[in-house]
């Protein structure tokens, strides 16, 4: 499924060559020879230029530019339509199958991860397999569950945590469309507000299962800034995951600011994936930033019924989503596109590249 467009150049330049000496073609053979220039240079000219500009970028940019923000901000305002997604009202349950649906959407193979907790919860689970080394994992998680000072009627949870949910959802929207050497799992996260039950009752069962999982970006209040430009992303966990997510965001998103804290921190969904509680495994924590204490809660409106999507920074949640894919596609190793075959014919120009197709 191609929901995005590839960007095409805007600038075509002509060659001119001076006639050949000797008499000029007859005025009907000048006619009939500019008609054959007009079939064939728009779609020649439109096809190098397509081709030139697939050469001058890196399938990494590629891949980033389909990102949309607008798609973002969508996510955003429908996880907040629900009223509440807290872990026992019909809104989460609702939250749950808007979830799925949308994961289904983009051809990804998902199943509702069941769990007990004042009865049976899920959470959401969509994998791509990898190609290559299909047992090693990658999961990119978010908890889309909310609370706030009236939770069973009115908890909107816009940056708890619909921001990271949403930046969930596009990343599986572009990355779907892609070959991956491992697996990827897009993962929402139920009932994290009460204490981490969703995610540990997953990590658990993974573990059960021998499951690989290599690495686990989770995502949690990633829109927020005060509208400081002085606003930074902090990243959290194993040293070597965090390096590899700030390394990546400097090079693809330079916009972005970021800082790392190593260690094992609780307090997201990320807690039962690090490596001193799942064997194999790391895992980072991304949250937003605006004052010098990573547990300072800068953002005011924190479980509040005023946790509202028109309080968010969209540009700065769409840098954070961007470094987040980059990051993880580079972690389970994108596999580049083949090259765009020109075949010419007279009259007619055809181009055809290999892909995933849903």
């Amino acid at each position: 499924m191609l929901r995005k467009q590839d960007r095409r150049a805007d600038a075509r330049r002509a060659i001119r060559h001076p006639p050949p000496p000797g008499p000029s073609p007859h005025p009907k053979l000048q006619l009939e020879s500019a008609m054959r220039k007009s079939l064939i240079r728009p779609p020649l000219a439109l096809g190098l230029a397509l081709f030139s500009g697939w050469l001058a970028a890196s399938p990494m940019t590629n891949l980033l530019g389909q990102l949309s923000q607008f798609d973002y901000q969508d996510y955003v305002g429908n996880l907040q339509a629900f009223g509440t997604r807290y872990f026992n009202t019909q809104g989460n349950v609702k939250a749950t199958n808007y979830l799925a649906d949308t994961l289904n959407s983009f051809g990804l193979s998902v199943r509702q991860d069941a769990f007990d907790y004042g009865g049976t919860r899920y959470n959401v689970e969509a994998t791509l397999p990898g190609l290559v080394t299909p047992n090693q994992i990658f999961i990119i998680g978010a908890h889309f569950d909310s609370t706030s000072n009236d939770p069973q009627t009115n908890a909107p949870g816009a940056d708890d945590n619909a921001s990271g949910t949403a930046a969930m959802l596009e990343i599986a929207s572009v990355l779907s469309q892609y070959q991956f050497a491992s697996t990827i799992r897009f993962i929402g996260f139920n009932a994290e507000e009460q204490g981490l039950i969703g995610s540990n009752a997953y990590a658990a069962a993974a573990q059960v299962r021998g499951d690989t999982i290599v690495g686990m970006l989770n995502l949690d209040m990633i829109a927020y800034t005060a509208g400081l430009a002085t606003q930074d992303l902090e990243v959290m966990g194993d040293k070597w995951l965090v390096d590899r997510f700030i390394a990546d965001a400097a090079t693809y998103v330079p916009g972005l600011l970021t800082q790392a804290w190593y260690g094992d921190y609780y307090g997201s969904d990320h807690y039962y994936f690090h490596s001193s509680r799942y064997p194999g495994s790391s895992s980072l924590f991304g949250i937003e930033d605006t004052a010098t204490d990573i547990w300072s809660n800068s953002n005011p409106y924190y479980h509040k019924t005023t946790d509202t999507a028109d309080r968010l920074d969209y540009g700065f949640a769409y840098k954070v989503t961007q470094a987040s894919a980059a990051t993880l596609a580079d972690l389970a190793g994108l596999i580049p596109e083949p090259p765009i075959m020109l075949l010419l014919l007279p009259g007619l120009l055809l181009a055809a590249r290999g892909r995933r197709v849903h």
